[in-house]
């Protein structure tokens, strides 16, 4: 009875996760209100908490078909802090703040983030294929994005009292106050790990194939990598090809609002807002199914973002 439970276990004696930040920068204000800054950041993190199943089996004939240490048990999980994680990048940003009726701002990110540690209870690159060496599972974290911008911006419309056009009348009125701003942002794609479906290395880890080849594929929602660059090894094999090794599809999306303050009184206001999200109606694609003993693999059968949404929003203030 007890083997067909999944135990769950902390060691009381388990260190406390440690992070270690650095970071420098450069600002330099220039003229007519901009200012461009660099900065470079990192972050070293030891005893971080990781799921291992003390139960998997043994070498045998091959690397994980042996028996298991203690055949009068199941799944036994446990939580130890022997993860760690590093973060080191670069941000380079070019500003020009709000005057004369306008502002934007524009940054960008390089950066990598590795680990062999992910997330234990909700990891995109699954647990590790061998649970007794956590070095060979160490790769880009799930999370890690290489290349990241974002550039935003807000300008009042140049119409009504005070502004070069339509300074008085009536399409002066109605069209005067307005703000318009908008936000663009971009990224490379979050990292993936292909895996053998049917190479059963213990409960709760994770199979690897053999990479043999070239795994770039067409890079298309039909065949995003190669399935054929990756061999299928014998149940019960750790296969080489490593963890989040490959990259899924970039990500990109610009948002705009409009909107307009009408004060009543000096208590009273109302703001008017249209907001449309994904202007451009960019389809985001998700990352491709991964296992290669599936029929479908390299497929890509998901987004990772909306479609556009457009709402109106009418606020009081009183």
């Amino acid at each position: 009875m007890i083997r067909n439970l999944k135990l769950r276990a902390a060691f009381q004696d388990s260190p406390r996760t440690m992070v270690q930040q650095f970071g420098g920068g450069v600002q330099r204000e220039l003229a007519g209100n901009l200012v461009a800054s660099a900065d470079a950041v990192g972050s070293f993190t030891q005893h971080l908490a990781v799921l291992r199943n003390l139960n998997q089996p043994l070498p045998g004939t091959l690397d994980a078909n042996g028996p298991v240490p203690y055949p009068n048990f199941g799944n036994i999980q446990a939580r130890e802090m022997s993860g760690a994680a590093t973060y080191r990048g670069v941000d380079l940003s070019f500003e020009k703040r709000f005057s004369a009726g306008h502002g934007y701002r524009a940054s960008y990110t390089i950066g990598q983030a590795r680990d062999q540690a992910p997330e234990h209870l909700n990891a995109s690159s699954g647990r590790p294929q061998n649970t007794r060496d956590l070095k060979s599972w160490e790769g880009p974290s799930d999370f890690d994005i290489t290349h990241r911008f974002v550039a935003n911006f807000i300008v009042e419309l140049p119409f009504g009292e005070g502004k070069p056009m339509l300074s008085s009348g009536a399409a002066g009125t109605i069209l005067g106050g307005w703000l318009l701003s908008g936000i663009y942002s971009a990224r490379s794609g979050r990292p993936f790990t292909v895996t053998q479906g049917n190479n059963n290395v213990g409960a709760d880890q994770t199979g690897l194939p053999n990479l043999t080849g070239d795994p770039k594929g067409a890079r298309t929602v039909a065949q995003w990598f190669n399935p054929a660059a990756f061999t299928a090894v014998p149940s019960g094999t750790f296969g080489n090809a490593g963890r989040n090794i490959l990259r899924g599809p970039g990500w990109a999306t610009f948002d705009m609002s409009v909107q307009r303050r009408i004060a009543f009184n000096s208590r009273a206001s109302v703001t008017i807002r249209a907001d449309v999200f994904n202007v451009f109606n960019r389809a985001n694609f998700g990352l491709p199914a991964a296992n290669i003993s599936a029929a479908n693999a390299g497929v890509i059968s998901s987004l990772a973002g909306d479609p556009r949404v457009a709402q109106v929003s009418l606020r009081l203030g009183f």
